[in-house]
């Protein structure tokens, strides 16, 4: 039969392979075996519908999700990804990085307006003049 070391509550016993050496602090990403240190950013887009973005376009356009991901694997390893499709506007894209040489939010913000077109997408353009880009951390469900 298999057995169970209990915890009982206390993440001490976990390590922290990142670059952040505190445990237990709040909004810290604990990363136990990833080798690199990890970050997680979300992109507010406030105009466009990126329920059509999610794939290619009929003429093989990237779709914006792409897009934006493919700008961001410049300088950074994507390792997942979350769109947050909303009734209007305000669609949300999350991503969780790897080795990202971007030192902060305003940093990626700046970067990534200035290499994207205004308008990235292939069925209904998403402007990226007015990206907003947050380091919320990571946020499972």
């Amino acid at each position: 039969m298999a057995g169970v070391t209990k915890v009982h509550g206390d993440s001490n016993p976990v390590v922290n392979v990142g670059d952040v050496l505190t445990q237990n602090a709040n909004a810290v990403i604990i990363n136990t075996g990833i080798s690199s240190p990890l970050s997680a950013y979300s992109f507010q887009f406030v105009a466009g519908d990126i329920s059509g973005e999610l794939k290619r376009g009929t003429n093989g356009t990237a779709g914006a999700v792409e897009t934006l991901l493919n700008a961001i694997s410049g300088n950074a390893t994507v390792l997942a990804y979350q769109v947050d499709i909303p009734v209007a506007a305000n669609s949300q894209v999350s991503v969780l990085l790897e080795r990202s040489s971007w030192t902060s939010a305003a940093a990626m913000q700046l970067a990534l307006r200035a290499t994207l077109a205004a308008n990235i997408g292939a069925n209904g353009p998403m402007t990226t003049t007015t990206m907003a880009v947050n380091n919320n951390g990571l946020k499972l469900a």
